[in-house]
């Protein structure tokens, strides 16, 4: 079967992929840890939160870093020409599996912090309905995300079946 890719295109993705790796490692280590502090030494009402939202904001990147690692490997099957077969479709499993639970992550963070955040006087309430706003424009991006992904999961079983029904007439 022939190639469907540019070697220098899956070169270039897959850098870029090991960028954002790297880059979410670096979250997991840096940058989450650092906002749930800052988040709780800001506001009072929001200390007792700071290790649930560790946990989440960790977790979520893990399931980004998951997501990553189908898509790593659809780059591989491209480069190898056969990404329109059966091995591809556990590939887009995994990434709607992440996302899928990275969006329940988001969604759990939001209400939890519409929980506790409306009843912390020391919040700004411009600082409350931005971090509201932010987590809600994420849920629902992910959301598209995750109807874009099954849908493509659809056309690549149309395309296994036809790519499967051709090699049997030849």
């Amino acid at each position: 079967m022939s190639k469907y890719m540019n070697t220098w295109v899956l070169g270039g993705l897959k850098a870029i992929v090991v960028l954002i790796w790297l880059a979410c490692l670096w979250g997991q280590v840096f940058a989450v840890p650092t906002l749930s502090a800052a988040l709780a030494g800001l506001y009072p009402g929001q200390a007792a939160m700071r290790w649930p939202y560790l946990v989440l904001g960790v977790l979520f990147l893990l399931c980004v870093e998951m997501a990553f690692v189908g898509v790593w490997r659809l780059f591989s099957l491209s480069g190898s020409g056969v990404v329109f077969t059966a091995k591809a479709r556990p590939c887009v499993n995994l990434i709607i599996g992440g996302a899928s639970v990275g969006t329940m992550l988001t969604a759990v963070v939001l209400v939890c912090f519409v929980a506790t955040g409306s009843a912390d006087a020391a919040m700004p309430a411009m600082d409350f309905f931005s971090i509201v706003a932010v987590l809600g424009a994420t849920l629902v991006a992910e959301i598209g995300f995750i109807l874009l992904m099954v849908v493509m999961n659809g056309l690549l079983r149309a395309a296994t079946d036809q790519s499967d029904e051709l090699e049997q007439v030849i």
